[in-house]
């Protein structure tokens, strides 16, 4: 895993940040925010929250909206993304 140390979280939160999303400082999202942190041996862990919205098509739209706009930033960013099924989180692997 090339460059996943302190350096590429810091990366990852200032790209994140000047795309507009909410960065909080601490591993659990608050309301609507992305928690971002570094998880040694797997890279850099994004985890998103949505405000309550309930179940149900709705938060369903919401979330996949959230991936695919997260996805994009950090591809476009030239980011190296991980993702593992449904849950609200991705991995950053390497940077560019």
């Amino acid at each position: 895993m090339r460059g996943a140390g302190p350096d590429l979280e810091r990366l990852v939160r200032r790209v994140l940040m000047d795309a507009g999303f909410t960065v909080e400082p601490a591993p659990v999202p608050a309301d609507g925010g992305l928690s971002v942190w570094r998880e040694p041996g797997r890279g850099v862990v994004i985890r998103w929250d949505l405000p309550a919205l309930g179940d149900g098509a709705g938060g369903d739209t919401i979330r996949v909206a959230v991936r695919l706009a997260l996805r994009a930033v950090l591809s476009v960013a030239g980011f190296e993304v991980s993702e593992d099924g449904d849950r609200p989180e991705m991995v950053v692997l390497s940077s560019p």
